[in-house]
């Protein structure tokens, strides 16, 4: 390896042309201006390899992060075209299982307005919808309570009763009025039904009723879904 330029000392007027490598590394270290120079070289050459490592290093990062990128994407798209996370609706006479329960809705009906204490808040009727429960479990267990099926509305009704609303037989229905209501917390052994009706307020310019069947919280995601036109 040789050093192809001319190197001028301004302590000494000697001119070096071809020297080679180690002949130039002997005589810089026997004087000052040769230790200043090894000193620039070393420094370069330390920045030279912090370069390059850098390069690499980034180089490979940006690889992987974009390879995970449109891996995550791929997956993405996948699970928004699974058939699986289409949520089946239930009409009126098909059964859904949840829970250890086969729940269906059997019909809907216009109740008697005689029935209620206020009746609903204005922009609303009611409907009154029959269940029917039956324990498909092996073990005796417990109805849901009333406030387990909600109705669910398009939209927030802040002076209405929200963006969902629970049963409200407790709330509006005479009480002697309540004959074939749906009662919670009745045990059935497996293999054993019960049936009984419920009280939901509809938004009056609306037939199409969605509602949900949760098992536990109401911010999860609902274990059955029913729909139905009300009369």
């Amino acid at each position: 390896m040789v050093i192809i330029r001319k190197l001028v000392s301004e302590k000494r007027s000697e001119v070096y042309d071809l020297i080679d490598v180690r002949q130039f590394v002997r005589q810089c270290k026997n004087n000052n201006f040769g230790g200043y120079v090894m000193k620039k070289i070393m420094v370069l050459l330390l920045a030279l390899i912090m370069v390059f490592a850098l390069a690499a290093c980034g180089g490979g990062t940006g690889g992987e992060e974009s390879t995970q990128d449109s891996s995550s994407e791929k997956t993405s798209d996948t699970s928004s075209n699974d058939p699986k996370d289409e949520v089946k609706v239930y009409g009126i006479g098909e059964v859904a299982e949840a829970d250890g329960y086969a729940i269906t809705v059997d019909k809907v009906e216009t109740p008697d307005p005689d029935m209620f204490v206020y009746g609903p808040k204005d922009g609303f009727t009611y409907i009154q919808v029959y269940f029917t429960l039956k324990n498909i479990s092996k073990d005796t267990i417990k109805t849901p309570r009333r406030q387990a099926i909600y109705i669910v509305y398009d939209e927030k009704n802040l002076d209405g009763y929200g963006e969902m609303k629970s049963d409200i037989s407790s709330e509006d229905v005479r009480p002697g009025a309540k004959d074939g209501i749906y009662e919670g917390f009745t045990e059935l052994a497996p293999g054993e039904s019960t049936s009984g009706w419920m009280i939901y307020p509809l938004e009056t310019d609306k037939t199409e009723v969605l509602m949900h069947y949760y098992t536990r919280f109401i911010n999860e995601p609902p274990a059955a879904v029913f729909g139905f036109t009300a009369p």
